[in-house]
């Protein structure tokens, strides 16, 4: 991906010492004794080293959109629920081993969506009409067949 692996790990650009990062105020002590030439070349690799830098970060940012747009595509959006259909949503607080009997039902409904919040955001409501007080992620809804 053309980025440090520092920035890989920790998610952001190592910070350096204000006397490498401002290079300037040391550049200009030590020019004094220098030839012009010697000068823009150090220059010259400052800038260099700056525009791979923005470069790196253009091409993350690039990957991040892409890896985005699969996880959006494969996830939120593979359960596409309208108002008004039946579905089972998932016993979240019995879903761990020991928290659940052998027979017990994960699955409980059946609840009526009544709004889409978002791509994968619904609020539900039970058949009696009492509706639900947070919304609920699609990726715990399965589609009710009576």
């Amino acid at each position: 991906m053309g980025v440090s692996p520092f920035t890989l790990v920790y998610g952001k650009e190592a910070i350096l010492p204000p006397n490498i990062l401002l290079p300037s105020s040391i550049l200009a002590q030590e020019s004094r004794g220098l030839d012009d030439e010697v000068l823009q070349v150090r220059i010259y690799n400052l800038l260099k080293a700056e525009e791979a830098r923005s470069k790196a970060r253009e091409r993350f940012q690039q990957q991040q959109e892409v890896v985005k747009r699969w996880f959006d595509k494969h996830k939120a959006g593979k359960k596409d629920f309208e108002i008004g259909d039946l579905v089972l949503k998932w016993d979240h607080p019995h879903d761990e081993k020991g928290k659940h009997t052998k027979f017990q039902q994960l699955w409980v409904g059946p609840f009526q969506i009544v709004a889409k919040l978002g791509p994968a955001t619904y609020m539900l409501q039970d058949l009696q009409g009492w509706e639900e007080n947070l919304p609920v992620n699609g990726l715990v809804l399965k589609p009710y067949f009576s």
